[in-house]
């Protein structure tokens, strides 16, 4: 659970630096359907804050490493691969048979390692992103979402119910979300984010994303969630998985990406 905690924190960086490096392509103009929009100070300023942002991710990097190796000394080596069989040698001639000596055993052959199973193959992914840009999130409301890749049984999604995420039963799920937003009309007070399971009960409960609606009235900002789901109960039945808003003001989405991983 160390380790998929951690790689789960390398995707949120890895999401942090490519919005990062949006921003300096938007203020840039080199974005699809853009123009270049700030003067030179305010290049020199948006580059000074993605400077101090790389640096941020470069200490929790270096925490990042020093967690792993930390876990690494406590994961059991792989077993031993056993010595191959000697053959055994070869019995003398006998005289009352042919004059020709027998031939000796065959060594024994190698033993063949276990099969390898390709985890890749067998666990489900599912990457998600933003319908489009600039989406209204109305309170009560779940988020929609258009696929960017998916593989394995085990998840799935259907263009037909663009909020809805299905989860076999049985499973454990890592899921990972980012979401850059801004309210559409200055506001107040908080707001939270969670992830409604129905039916209930099947898998444990993940704890809310809850914001200030005052910070996301100045401009857009970037919020995350990271969750493991773990099997309550086997009942038979998929579970449909969506993101609500419980906010008292609408949320604009200027983008969003969600990742769900099936654990081994």
């Amino acid at each position: 659970m160390i380790i998929a905690s951690i790689a789960m924190e390398e995707l949120a960086l890895s999401h942090i630096l490519n919005a990062e490096g949006e921003k300096l392509q938007y203020i840039l103009g080199t974005l699809p359907g853009t123009s270049p929009c700030a003067c030179p100070q305010d290049v020199l300023a948006v580059n000074k804050s993605v400077t101090s942002l790389v640096e941020a991710v470069t200490q929790n990097q270096m925490l990042l490493k020093n967690k792993l190796s930390r876990v690494l000394e406590f994961c059991p080596l792989p077993p031993e691969a056993p010595p191959p069989c000697k053959p055994e040698p070869c019995p003398a001639p006998c005289p009352c048979t042919s004059s020709r000596p027998p031939l000796c055993p065959s060594p024994c052959p190698p033993p063949h390692p276990a099969p390898h199973r390709e985890q890749s193959c067998e666990s489900g992914t599912l990457q998600l992103a933003g319908r489009r840009e600039g989406t209204l999130w109305n309170p009560g409301g779940r988020l929609t979402w258009r696929k960017r890749n998916r593989s394995g049984k085990t998840i799935r999604w259907d263009e037909c119910a663009p909020a809805e995420i299905y989860l076999s039963p049985g499973k454990t799920y890592a899921i990972q979300c980012a979401l850059n937003v801004r309210t559409a009309a200055p506001a107040k007070g908080t707001g939270t984010i969670f992830l409604r399971q129905l039916p209930c009960g099947i898998f444990t409960d993940t704890l809310p994303l809850c914001f200030s609606m005052e910070d996301l009235s100045h401009g857009p900002q970037s919020l995350h969630m990271a969750s493991v789901l773990h099997p309550r109960s086997n009942c038979g039945c998929e579970t449909c998985l969506s993101l609500v808003l419980d906010a008292e003001n609408a949320l604009s989405v200027e983008g969003a990406v969600m990742d769900v991983t099936e654990l081994p």
